[in-house]
Formats: C-alpha cells, structure tokens, sequence
C-alpha cells in the first residue's frame, strides 16, 4: 500500500533529513481558515487553513533554529515537482522571507532557489544538501557570515508574552535582521523597512524585534520606539511592556524636571515630547536637552508614512550608528514640496530612498486569505445631486446663510463655483447630508440592524456634527417604531473638539456609542475590533488617508463572529485601491485668524476658538437619491506589471469564476459528470479556491444562498434556470418516482432520502460520511442496500446524475 503524505513525511523523508545531520529540521506552519464577505458578519471558509513546514537550519546551540525554506511534502506515488511553478515558489519565498522552496515524494525532490530564480530537478532525495552543506550554501547566498556572533539575532527565541507569533511576524523580523546585518557587514548604515496591513500586529513585531536583540546583547544602549500620537503610544507601551521585564519600558516624559524612561531599556516617545514637531526651533528640544548623539541602539519608527514633516529627522541624523527600522501599512513616497525643509528632502521625505524597499510585505488580501483580517464587501454609491456643480449665482439665488451663524451669506463670501469634491465642505447641504444618512441608516438596518459599529469619515467638525445629529434622529424615530428603548449615545461626534473619550466605550460595550462620526480623529491608533462598516460620506485625493482610514475596519472579533466590514463608498474613494503611496504631506502650522475648520485634503480642522471665515449653507429644495454604482470584491490583480488591490465589480468577478469552470467543462453534459464524482468536484473547488475565487460569495452576493454550487454555475455558465435546494428535490423525487418504485424497497427508502439530504445540505451533504448516519438511510441498509441495483458507489453517481439533469 503506497504512503499518503503524512506517512511519506514520517516514513521517507524525516529519517533521510535526521540523517543528514538536521536536528530540528522543520517548524509547522497553520494558519486559520480564510475569511469570505458572506452575509452581514462573514464567515470563516469550512475547513483548515494552510498548513507549511520550513525548513531549518541550526548553529551551534543558538536557543532558535533559522528557517532557510519551505518543504513540501509529497505522498510517494505523486509527482515531485508537482506545483513548482517558479512564480508561486517564488511569492513563497517572499511571504515566508526564505531563500528556497523544496518538494519531495521521499523518493526524489525539486527545489527553487529565491537568489537565482532557478527551479532545478528531480534528483535523488538521498543526495538533499546535508545540514552543514545547506548552511554554508545559505549564508553564501544571502551574503552574511551567520556564525559571527552579531548573527546571533538570527537565532534568539521571541519573548515569552508573544512566543506563538504568527509566521508573518516571524518573517518580517526575520527579513529586518538580515537586512541590518547585510548593512553593518558592507559599513553602510543599518536601515529597513516593513510594510504589513492595518492590522496585522505591528507593535507585537516590534515587541519580539526588540527582545531578540536584547538576548542576543544588542540593546547596550537603549531602545527608542518613536510614533507620533499619544494613543499609538500608549498602545505600544502596554505591548512591549508585556515583553520585557517591570521597569524596562518607560514613556519619555518629564518628570520631577528630569526623563521618567532615563534608565529603561527601552523609552516610548512621540515626537511632541521630543520636541521634535516645533516650529520654534530657537530653543534646545527634549531630545537634545535629554539624550546625547548616538544615545540608541535601536530606533523603531512607528507608522513611518505619517511623520515625514517637522524636524523628527533630527533623531535619525543623531543616532547614525543606531539600527534604525521603520514600520508602515503605507510605504511613503512624497512629491517635492515648497513646505519641506532641506533636512526633510534628504532624509525623511521618500521612506524608500531612506530605508531602502521594503524587506517585507504583507498587505490586506494575503491576511484575508490567511484569515487574520475580516473581509470586506465594497458597495459604491453617489448621491444624485453630486452629478451637479453649483454657480455663484445658482448660491446666492437659493439665498443661503452661514452655517453657523445664520446670516445671510453675501456674494464676496462665495467662491466660483462648487463642484461634488467641495460639498459638505465648502458649501453645507442640508438636504444631501439628509439623503445620505437616511440611505445609511436603511443599509444598516437590512444587514444586521442599525446597532452596529460604525465609523463614518466626514470632512469638517460641522458636516461630523450635522451627520451625527441627523443619524441620531433616525435611529430615535428607528426606536419609535419598534417600540425599543434607544440606547446611549447611538451616534455622536469624535473629533479634535471632542468625542474621544467615548471611544472606549464603542470599543468595549454592545450596548452604547455606535456610531462615531469623524472627520480623521479615528484614521490611526484605534484598534475597533467589532466595527462593522467604514462609511466615506468624504471626499479624498491621499492613498495613504484611505488605506488608514479603512485599515480601522479590517479587524477579526471572534466574540461577535465578525469576519467581515462593509465599506460604504459615497464618494468614489474606492478608487484609491492599487494606487501608488505618492503624497504631498502638509507643514503643521499655527492657526490663523483667516482659517476656517475645512478639512482639505487629509485633514478637518476644528475652529479652535478661531473667527473663521462663513460657511455657506444651502438648500436646493430637493432631497435627491443616492445611486448605487455596483458591489465589489476586493482582490489582488496585475496592474501594469505589478500586483495591486483592486474592487472587482461583482459581475466581473463571477465572471472570471465562472470562465475557470468552462475550462473544465465546455457544456452542461460535461459539468453535470464532473460534479457527480465527487473528487473531480473536490479539485475543481480548489482550483477556484486556490485562484481567489469563493462561490460562496457568489453565491451568496448574487441572492442564490437557497441554490447549490452546481445551480449557481449551471445557471450563469450553461444558462441552465437556477433552482433552489427544495426545488431540485422536489423535481428528483417527482421524475424518479417510476425508478423507485421499480427499485427493492429498502434501495427505494436509501435513493429518496439521498434526495432529503440534497435538499438539506447540497451537494456537500450527498459527500460527507455522515449521511449514511442520518436514521431513515441507516435503517434501510445504507449503502449496502443499494447492492440490488449494482456496485453501491455506482449507483450513487447514478443518483447524482439523475438529480442534477431534474
């Protein structure tokens, strides 16, 4: 009997490994179950998540072994090189940040290397590369003597508080450290990059990052992690706290007149405290008054993308022989602008000419694929009057008057025009933000009613004031109707002028503050992890902004089974999806008396006690509608060679699903029999499984959740008529009637119950072991009651067949 995988492992291909001198030869790898846009919370797919085994390497008696590739592992009977395709070795390579890929039978094996791009084999699996040889080759290839012992940090354990991280947080430490020793072994300066999702533990990364190369005696000096709100800093001081001994993490701040984190391991900052965000740069800053030139070892820079203004480049050029390392969702590139200073062009400007590409990605759809972040339905709509562009003289005719005030607006007091991108901002209507709340709030009540968490994006303090109080409203009259008592603070704003303090609440509670209307407040540093829908009622030109903003929704909340955000696009952000990171970031400012609260591009403004200047508030006379534009499904596509996040309408991607099941199968006739086997039917699943195609979305999104699998493809592959699971039973029991009744009776009682269980659970239900377990089949014999009728498993297929041609 020839070994299935898990035996050609133990049998074939570990005892070949132990002998060639490898000790702890593999780490296993399993991720949860990737996460689908089904329904109103998602859902986890059934099933596992992938499973990887790297293999690894071991110096001297290093606490850790060093993985250097991923093996898979073949049963003995299968191809070898079976899956070596040199573009998915390589995007292996890349997410594990190893440098080989290997595939073996136990007989023989095939490998592709990440350095040369070259697949080579079969060979004998006796001749695999020993320990020692692999060793030696690795550190050839990525250029790093790993026995020095500066590459000790290659080697060290994680922190006990975080000693199960997931395998991309191992990676992208892994590719850092490589990176800082490639640097410090060519004398040029120790810099790198990692650019990982909204979401996926950033600050855990930077936790592990830090203790390593504490045990592998490389925080002499102290540590600095740098970010730039008090909120991110907060956070990571209660992360990274957790990792290293009481006392070893301070925040920097003053205290008694002198540095509360002076004697820590490592000190938490903003770069207020440093003194790193004034103007006034006349007067000597926290930092030098505090720290000496070249005071760190480390310095960690948090949300990179966000901080390439001010003077913060003053602690880099400070700290030239420290390890510095930037962590972003949003790698930085910025266009020349007149508010940058010549420090900020030559060091902080372009995160990738300072650090280098990034030494690790891990974006938003590998974590949804790997089920670490929910997923996301994207419904695009548009109000029906953002088709239009006001005139000066179309304003001053409809007799408007200043939102706050009440006055009437005079003609000096209006610009030119008012296009789509200035409403709500430049000119308030009443009647749009109306029209879009009532729309809103109609949405949230037929996925999963209107209590859930909800953060909407608006573009100044006053649109956030009017849109909280107009979806308060709603929910009142929601109330009234149901006849509930409505909850506390259902919507309320969150701003600069206020609201943060409820933050907390609508993070913890169920019960209270569900819907925070904001103009940036919440973009960064709020971790929501139930939040349902992320709403843009604002118009946006900054990528970065956008992937912040939707990053606050991209978070799993097991207790409440969310899996899945909803992101209501008003405005046509969506199309920032994909885009490059290229932005032209303001100079912090002080207000002047000129200013008003608008919020510009990246930011709303608060009046701050300012005079500002009127705000027009108009009303047409007309409530309009709002459009619906199409549903999409976010995923990675080619974009002029490189892979980008792209919204796939929904047509379209049913489309290409439905394109790969004709490949397979060209008519109906051809379909219905690869559907009856059933592991014909298995491959083709995962095939589409395997090229990010789910037809449970399908399914689901196109309103055929009452159809199975075989209906939906049948239906919009072969242009058969779809029809639901009691329907399809009804029919096989009707025209089958003459079959059972020739049949023995108990074979009778077995053919019809196969027919119940379709109903119940499609096609799946006809696969699993348990419907020879349901009572009325198991009573009448089974499987072996179909004997009279031929071999059991042929009549099954039988069956099938006759069920899928009703």
């Amino acid at each position: 009997m020839p070994y299935n995988e898990a035996e050609t492992r133990y049998e074939l291909i570990d005892p070949v490994l132990r002998d060639k001198g490898y000790r702890q030869w593999r780490v296993k790898l399993e991720t949860p179950a990737p996460v689908e846009p089904t329904g109103n919370k998602g859902r986890r797919r059934a099933g596992n998540g992938r499973t990887d085994y790297l293999l690894c390497v071991q110096v001297g008696e290093m606490p850790k072994p060093l993985p250097v590739g991923v093996i898979e592992a073949k049963a003995e009977t299968e191809d070898p090189l079976k899956g070596m395709q040199q573009g998915k070795r390589y995007a292996e390579c890349l997410r594990f940040a190893v440098q080989y890929v290997f595939a073996t039978n136990g007989h023989r094996y095939g490998e592709f290397d990440k350095g040369t791009q070259m697949p080579a084999g079969p060979h004998p699996f006796p001749d695999f590369p020993s320990h020692d040889d692999l060793t030696a080759r690795y550190a050839k290839d990525i250029q790093i003597d790993i026995a020095a012992p500066e590459a000790a940090m290659l080697f060290m354990a994680d922190a006990p508080a975080y000693n199960k991280p997931r395998y991309y947080q191992d990676a992208a430490i892994r590719a850092a450290f490589e990176k800082v020793l490639q640097c410090q072994q060519s004398s040029t300066p120790p810099r790198a990059l990692l650019s990982l999702a909204t979401g996926a533990g950033k600050t855990v990364i930077a936790a592990n990052l830090l203790w390593r190369l504490h045990e592998a005696g490389q925080l002499a000096k102290p540590a600095l992690f740098l970010c730039d709100r008090d909120e991110l800093r907060e956070q990571a001081w209660e992360k990274i706290s957790k990792a290293f001994p009481k006392g070893s993490v301070r925040i920097v701040r003053t205290e008694r007149g002198q540095n509360a984190a002076k004697n820590a391991k490592v000190h938490i900052a903003t770069y207020h405290t440093l003194g790193l965000d004034d103007e006034d740069q006349s007067y000597a800053s926290f930092l030098t008054e505090h720290y000496a030139e070249n005071a760190f070892s480390v310095i960690i820079i948090d949300e990179c993308h966000r901080s390439a203004w001010g003077r913060w480049s003053e602690v880099l050029k400070r700290n030239p022989e420290a390890i510095q390392i930037g962590l972003t969702a949003t790698p930085r590139q910025l266009r020349d602008s007149k508010h940058q200073t010549p420090d900020d062009a030559g060091i902080t400007a372009n995160n990738l000419n300072y650090f280098g590409e990034p030494v690790y990605e891990y974006t938003l759809i590998q974590a949804q694929e790997d089920g670490y972040l929910a997923a996301c339905e994207i419904v695009r709509l548009k109000p029906s009057i953002d088709w239009k562009t006001f005139t000066r003289d179309d304003v001053l005719a409809a007799k408007p008057i200043d939102a706050r005030t009440g006055r009437p607006i005079s003609e000096e007091d209006l610009k030119a025009q008012y296009a789509a991108n200035t409403f709500d901002n430049d000119i308030l209507l009443p009647e749009r933000i109306a029209t879009m709340c009532a729309d809103l709030f109609q949405r949230l009540c037929e996925h999963g009613g209107p209590e859930q968490k909800v953060i909407i994006f608006c573009n100044r303090d006053l649109h956030a004031d009017r849109v909280a109080m107009q979806m308060q409203r709603l929910y009142a009259v929601w109330c009234q109707e149901q006849g509930v008592t409505p909850k506390d603070h259902y919507a309320f704003k969150c701003t600069a002028e206020g609201g943060s303090e409820l933050i907390e609440q609508m993070r913890g509670s169920g019960e209270r503050c569900f819907i925070a209307c904001t103009v940036d407040l919440l973009a960064t540093g709020v971790d929501i992890e139930r939040l349902n829908a992320v709403v843009f009622f604002r118009y946006l030109q900054s990528s970065i902004t956008f992937y912040q903003m939707v990053g606050r929704g991209t978070r799993i909340h097991e207790e409440t089974q969310k899996y899945k955000f909803w992101l209501y696009d008003y405005t046509g952000v969506t199309d920032l999806f994909g885009t490059d990171f290229i932005t032209a970031p303001t100079q912090p400012r002080l207000p002047t008396p000129d200013d008003d609260d608008g919020g510009g591009d990246d930011g709303g403004g608060d009046d701050g006690g300012r005079d500002p200047l009127p705000l027009p508030e108009m009303k047409t006379g007309h409530n309009g509608t709002v459009v619906v534009q199409g549903r999409f499904i976010l995923q990675e596509r080619m974009v002029n060679g490189v892979r980008r996040e792209v919204p796939v309408p929904l047509d379209e991607y049913r489309q290409d699903m439905v394109a790969r099941v004709l490949r397979e199968a060209a008519t109906i006739h051809d379909f219905r029999g690869l559907w009856v086997e059933t592991q014909r039917r298995r491959k083709l699943i995962e095939h589409l499984l395997g090229e990010r195609f789910s037809p449970d979305t399908v399914r689901e999104l196109m309103g055929l959740g009452e159809c199975d699998h075989f209906d939906l493809f049948a239906h919009y592959g072969y242009r058969e008529k779809a029809l639901k699971r009691s329907e399809r039973e009804g029919a096989y029991l009707e025209r089958q009637a003459s079959w059972f009744a020739s049949a023995d009776p108990k074979a009778a009682i077995v053919l019809r119950g196969l027919g119940h269980q379709f109903g119940l659970g499609g096609t799946d239900a006809l696969e699993s072991a348990e419907l020879w377990n349901v009572p009325e089949i198991r009573r009448a014999g089974g499987l072996h009651a179909l004997r009279s009728l031929g071999i059991p498993s042929a009549v099954v297929i039988e069956a099938k067949t006759r069920l899928f041609g009703a």
